[in-house]
């Protein structure tokens, strides 16, 4: 091998990496001059799946990128913003709007001295590249420079593939290049090839590119050339694949169908082309193949794969869940597990609103359940930190926000209809409570991304901090066991109960900070260990406060009266209630004494 040849492969991955780029440009900044809108368009397919068919083409051949329509995808369905049956046929539209880059691509080949050559990648690139750049330097706004990076991306993508088609034109000569083609027409080969060339470079169109800049060397078959446009088909889900990993079950589930449908797809194909080429032969089977045909038959493979498999999207739905399946419900579950419970949260419960409020109380408890275990397991995280405990978390959070968001959507629907003033007064409360619990979950949330601050600076709190930051935690934690009581059981004694918790945590926390702070000054904790006590200690403040709420709010619910205000409950409990409260405060004395 010759410096020429040396040179021209370095060359030719320029050129690869210019069109990868240009992708790259034109995807990140339609993403962001959208503002969420293609994440809303996605959404809004509903259970329409010819629609979802539609707009997965429309949104690809607008990011000239079928990976980034993916992620997006896979994204949505991550945070259960979008359905897995309905992520589907989105995902079969993002492969066939793909093969547009293919097709633009081809007008590379169109040349002479027609007037279709001005509408060549050739002359359309630099126009472009020179208008992106022009845009970018006179833009007033930063919406004008997104829409400059955007065409001088486009610019960049052509730019690419001529370097490519350039620079793979001087290959037709190389015996090494021959042989290893004719070692394609191996159809596993050519299909392993393929996959791990689209997995290495992240994109389908750029490895078909590539062909079609290969192909103008002459040298290239349709024997060697299909199984790698089908092996590409395959190695395209790696980015769907590596954007599910730490999502939910249905992210996996979402990237599972991607990859089944481009292996069922080339399953089908591989069968039925070989079947035929062994028993009757295609005539062109060893002629050379152009950009046009490499760009068709990536076209065909996606259209007809799509129209096959349509009709099956239940099936492909049902296949991924069997293969990705639901872990038995344990201490960690799944936030698809506590999502389930949304399902009481049915329209038709709102024609009789005592069925309606029950339902929506059982949500309500269940946030309060979750947010007491992602405190729990949070504490955990301090004694021995490990990422998936922390991701386990971030699930449970999420979960916790969706739980929220759909019952408050609930309950103010339910409180346009006629009810009763009880029934309204109850309902008030619930919102109230559950806003509540919302605020345990993202303090609890909070607590584990301290935790992981700390371990990732190697931040130690001394022996003594520790066992007070400890105490401080098992106050807290006892405090939200009792407002969950609180809630469920509507007992005038858990309210109590808070507030003696909330009394003595006030007490502690301050001689706690002073103790910490004459640590401080004596040297025996550092700044950044003093920092982390304090944050974590302000938490504990938080929820705690969050509890009494609860509290307050639920007492009103027990009562059936109009809403107190803090003071004027607090009041009345030091008035009518002051000996059970200073029973209660001697008994967190002795029980959290250190």
């Amino acid at each position: 091998m010759n410096v020429n040849i040396v040179i021209s492969i370095i060359k030719l991955i320029g050129g690869v990496a210019l069109l990868i780029y240009g992708m790259k440009i034109l995807s990140t900044n339609l993403k962001q001059i959208s503002g969420g809108k293609l994440e809303k368009f996605l959404v809004s397919v509903t259970d329409n799946k010819f629609k979802g068919l539609l707009i997965g083409i429309l949104v690809t051949v607008a990011t000239q990128s079928s990976a980034t329509t993916t992620v997006i995808v896979v994204g949505l369905v991550n945070a259960d913003i979008l359905k897995l049956k309905n992520a589907i046929p989105i995902i079969m539209g993002a492969n066939i709007g793909t093969t547009i880059t293919s097709q633009i691509l081809r007008l590379t080949s169109i040349g002479g001295d027609s007037w279709l050559s001005l509408l060549t990648p050739a002359v359309i690139a630099p126009i472009l590249i020179i208008a992106g750049l022009v845009m970018m330097q006179i833009a007033k706004n930063r919406k004008s420079t997104t829409i400059g990076q955007m065409i001088m991306g486009i610019g960049l993508l052509f730019t690419g593939m001529i370097t490519m088609v350039d620079i793979a034109s001087g290959f037709s000569d190389l015996p090494i290049l021959s042989d290893i083609l004719s070692k394609l027409s191996n159809p596993i080969l050519g299909v392993l090839a393929g996959a791990i060339v689209t997995l290495v470079v992240q994109s389908s169109a750029a490895t078909v590119g590539i062909l079609q800049a290969i192909s103008t060397t002459g040298i290239i078959t349709y024997s060697s050339t299909i199984p790698i446009i089908l092996g590409q088909n395959i190695g395209t889900c790696g980015t769907s694949i590596i954007s599910s990993v730490g999502g939910s079950k249905n992210a996996k589930r979402t990237a599972a169908v991607h990859l089944y449908f481009n292996l069922i797809g080339t399953i089908i194909f591989l069968i039925f082309i070989y079947t035929y080429q062994h028993f009757i032969g295609f005539s062109f089977w060893e002629e050379a193949i152009d950009m046009g045909q490499i760009a068709n038959f990536h076209t065909l493979f996606n259209l007809v794969s799509t129209i096959i498999l349509f009709p099956f999207i239940n099936f492909i739905e049902k296949l991924t869940v069997m293969t990705i399946k639901d872990k038995n419900k344990q201490d960690d579950e799944e936030e698809s597990d506590y999502l389930s419970i949304l399902a009481t949260l049915d329209e038709r419960a709102t024609n009789i609103p005592s069925l309606a409020i029950k339902n929506s109380t059982m949500v309500i408890e269940k946030m309060g359940e979750i947010s007491e275990k992602n405190f729990r397991k949070s504490m955990n995280l301090l004694k021995d930190f490990q990422m998936k405990r922390l991701d386990k978390i971030q699930e449970r959070e999420n979960a916790i926000d969706k739980l929220d968001e759909e019952t408050a959507l609930f309950l103010v629907k339910l409180g346009s209809l006629e009810l009763s003033e009880q029934e309204n007064v109850t309902i008030t409360a619930l919102l109230k409570i559950g806003t509540e619990f919302e605020k345990i979950g993202d303090y609890a949330y909070k607590f584990s991304k301290t935790v992981e601050n700390m371990h990732e600076n190697n931040v130690q709190i001394s022996e003594q901090a520790y066992k007070e930051f400890e105490s401080m935690y098992n106050i807290t934690e006892e405090t939200i066991l009792a407002t969950i009581r609180t809630f469920k059981e509507r007992n005038i004694e858990d309210v109590l109960e808070v507030e003696a918790l909330k009394e003595f945590s006030e007490m502690q926390r301050e001689n706690y900070k002073d103790a910490h702070i004459q640590r401080l000054k004596n040297g025996k904790c550092n700044v950044e260990s003093g920092i982390a006590f304090i944050e974590l200690i302000a938490i504990f403040e938080k929820i705690i406060g969050h509890c009494s709420n609860i509290g307050i709010f639920t007492l009103n619910y027990m009562t059936n009266k109009s809403f107190v205000t803090k003071q004027e409950f607090r009041k009345n409990i030091y008035e009518t209630k002051s000996e059970i409260l200073k029973q209660k405060l001697n008994e967190c004395s002795h029980k959290y004494a250190i």
